[in-house]
């Protein structure tokens, strides 16, 4: 869903009075607060304000009815009810296999032929298009585009970097994958920003896989979230009465979590190391000082010295950071995580400050204590009271516990995605 795309309510009934909207995310968060809208005996489209997607998945649009009590509306309440999903998708410059050779997706156009993976060119029914501004998706990982780098997947497939959508789904043997599952933080990752993008989807006459820059890729399956395009009622107009089937898959779709996902995952980490890509458990821990790296003094038995000097107030721990559901093929863990930090202790020659991994003023960029330790996310700020206790230089020491996490190197920098 954009900025600018609305959930369509048709009714059961003929109401007059007013609608009382809430949006719920995946995660069971409201994500839009109460909004209140007049209807007069029509159906409706009703646009939320100031929303964007913050998470995969489903979310509800849940309404209540007050008007007209003639109108029977408690009997149709349900039909109130409307799932918006986020769509996978295209991006703008990618190349698709048909009939004449590879044509990009923003060239292709209604009754062209695209190669499926039986061998069969078949025709495009309806090409679905959206675009997103980055100001308006910075941070959004539903939206931000994942990148499928060149030989990812095999030999030479994709033939080129291939840029989809993180719930569009790619063909192995035989099942599904979302982009979203198949991240590695090395071959396969998610741009951190954009300046734009440009999203396209194909259908066909049913839910297929095509050859996106080489690789096998899905096509369009109506699971009610067309509205999410921004020509989306030009299908109505083109096939008025359409009664074919919706979430009518052409493979099972994996799920996160399934355990036919983990040699997939496997097998991809595999081809990256194959192809160069390396991990370090080395984190890389400093601190930034008032936007100044400041090295450690000294590292022994995973605990790191610094010296901050007189002066410095804002101190935070950063160093490279990884998601463990990522890089190990079995993990569920989707975090990102940085060090695990035992104990912090502060002190100069007349005063000492100790903190161990459970104070409660470990809070910005720190995840949820763990009893042994509490991780960082990459970029975590000490508590400034700590630091203004010391008049002059102080000796900040951070005890790490061993974790054995690993930290992908060779990624490239992902900031800008191609719209």
């Amino acid at each position: 869903m954009t900025l600018n795309d609305a959930a369509f309510l048709q009714f059961g009934f003929h109401p007059t009075g007013t609608i009382t909207f809430t949006l719920v995310g995946p995660d069971g968060v409201t994500i839009v607060d109460t909004e209140t809208v007049p209807v007069n005996g029509n159906d409706l489209y009703h646009t939320p304000t100031g929303f964007t997607p913050t998470a995969a998945g489903t979310y509800q649009w849940n309404a209540a009815y007050s008007g007209d009590a003639n109108n029977n509306a408690a009997s149709d309440i349900d039909d109130l009810n409307e799932q918006v999903t986020v769509t996978p998708c295209y991006c703008a410059g990618t190349l698709i296999l048909t009939d004449r050779g590879e044509v990009l997706v923003e060239k292709l156009r209604i009754g062209d032929r695209v190669v499926t993976v039986s061998g069969e060119a078949k025709p495009i029914r309806w090409i679905g298009r959206r675009a997103f501004d980055g100001r308006f998706v910075a941070g959004n990982r539903a939206v931000l585009p994942i990148r499928i780098a060149a030989g990812a997947l095999s030999e030479g497939v994709p033939a080129r970097d291939l840029w989809i959508s993180p719930e569009h789904s790619l063909y192995f043997d035989g099942v599904l994958v979302q982009a979203e599952h198949l991240l590695n933080g090395a071959t396969i990752a998610q741009a951190e920003r954009v300046a734009a993008v440009e999203y396209f989807h194909i259908e066909l006459d049913g839910h297929d896989v095509i050859f996106a820059e080489g690789a096998r890729a899905e096509t369009f399956v109506d699971c009610d979230n067309r509205m999410m395009f921004r020509n989306g009622n030009e299908y109505a107009r083109l096939y008025r009465g359409d009664d074919r089937p919706r979430w009518r898959f052409c493979a099972p779709r994996l799920d996160w979590g399934d355990d036919a996902l983990h040699p997939i995952r496997a097998s991809l980490l595999d081809r990256a190391a194959a192809l160069g890509y390396a991990f370090e458990d080395d984190p890389e821990l400093h601190l930034i000082v008032d936007g100044e790296t400041v090295q450690p003094l000294s590292e022994v038995d995973g605990v790191y010295r610094f010296q901050v000097p007189a002066g410095g107030e804002t101190v935070w721990l950063a160093s490279r950071s990884a998601v463990p559901a990522e890089i190990e093929p079995n993990s569920g863990d989707r975090r990102r995580l940085g060090v695990a930090v035992e104990r912090i202790l502060l002190h100069d020659a007349e005063l000492s400050v100790e903190a161990w991994h459970g104070h409660a003023a470990l809070a910005e960029g720190f995840h949820d204590d763990e009893g042994t330790h509490r991780w960082t996310d990459g970029l975590a700020r000490l508590p400034a009271d700590w630091r203004r206790l010391f008049a002059g230089d102080c000796i900040i020491e951070i005890r790490l516990l061993p974790s054995g996490l690993r930290y992908p190197l060779a990624a490239p920098a992902l900031a800008v995605a191609a719209a």
